[in-house]
């Protein structure tokens, strides 16, 4: 589907659904239509390296896989997937005509719980991290071990990445990213075998993905939404790389408090020990999400033409920048 067919679809839903769509959210992968009760996330027909929505045929796939996967953590907001039918270069939920495309349905959820937002309200409190603590290190207690596929390359490329340079503001940021990948170079070449001794110890796991705070509802029994689905490299990772990930996010927001207390609850309900090189390991993924969330950032701030959310994103590109300096001066 394209833009404009996108925007008739949002038409049909808007005049079968009592005037109910919000909002249309756009990302370089998917569309999003928001009504009052429910969200259509329908995938984008691209491909790049790290995934390919190119056909019909995988957008169904995909759909299907993303509604399993995220049932492990958000059975309550994943509801199912939905035909999307064309017929007269009309677009409806209705079966009509030949199905042209596919959306996962989802119920929408208070965006006043989404920890994002509460961090920014301070309204995010001590019995809230521990209980998503216990919630993530259940799931990753369950969660199906991996062997014989963590590729420490693969990780290398990711935190190398220069696709992004293009949209980098300016040469400072160029410069932060360069020195990160400098010491990761250095850091993985030191320190491989670690990372493939703890896949041998089990913990590599089908998780998660993509924790971070804007993928949270704190409930009270937390809801984690938007698992990855489209690479299983990203998602089939150490259980200390996700747990990294949201301690970095909540760093970044400057609550390296609630970091240092969901790390304590997640060691403590999972029985995980800590050790100097766990330490060691922890705190390179940190560095490596911090990087990698502001690569994203970057992208996002210049694909979006919203000057608000422009302004927004260029913040949220510094948070990020400052932590990975702020990472670099500890490990020297």
């Amino acid at each position: 589907m394209k833009q404009w067919e996108i925007d008739i679809l949002c038409n049909y839903v808007n005049s079968s659904d009592n005037g109910s769509v919000i909002n249309l959210v756009e990302t370089h992968i998917s569309w999003v239509i928001l009504t009052r009760k429910y969200a259509y996330k329908i995938k984008k027909p691209v491909k790049f390296s790290f995934l390919d929505f190119s056909t019909l045929k995988k957008r169904k796939y995909f759909c299907q896989l993303e509604l399993e996967l995220n049932r492990r953590l958000a059975k309550s907001m994943y509801i199912s997937i939905m035909p999307i039918f064309k017929r007269d270069a009309i677009y409806s939920l209705y079966p009509s005509g030949d199905i042209a495309d596919y959306a996962v349905v989802m119920k929408r959820m208070k965006v006043t719980l989404q920890m994002d937002n509460l961090l920014k309200s301070k309204k995010v409190t001590t019995s809230m991290v521990i209980s998503l603590a216990r919630k993530i290190a259940a799931f990753h207690q369950g969660a199906e071990v991996i062997s014989g596929k963590y590729d420490v390359a693969s990780l290398q490329k990711r935190f190398n990445d220069m696709a992004v340079i293009e949209y980098m503001p300016d040469k400072i940021h160029s410069q932060i990213i360069q020195k990160a990948i400098k010491y990761s170079d250095n850091f993985l070449s030191h320190h491989k075998n670690i990372f493939l001794q703890r896949e041998a110890e089990g913990f590599v796991r089908d998780v998660h993905g993509d924790l971070h705070t804007g993928n949270v509802f704190l409930y009270r029994d937390p809801v984690i939404f938007d698992c990855i689905e489209f690479n299983d490299d990203m998602r089939m990772i150490d259980v200390l790389d996700e747990v990294a990930f949201l301690c970095m996010d909540l760093e970044s927001y400057g609550r390296k408090d609630l970091s240092d207390l969901f790390y304590k609850y997640y060691l403590e309900f999972s029985g995980a020990k800590t050790t100097e090189t766990t330490e060691l390991i922890f705190r390179y993924f940190k560095l490596y999400r911090a990087n990698i969330r502001a690569k994203v950032s970057m992208i996002a701030s210049q694909n979006d033409l919203n000057k608000r959310r422009h302004i927004s994103d260029n913040s949220t590109i510094d948070r990020y920048l400052n932590l990975i300096q702020a990472y670099l001066k500890r490990c020297n």
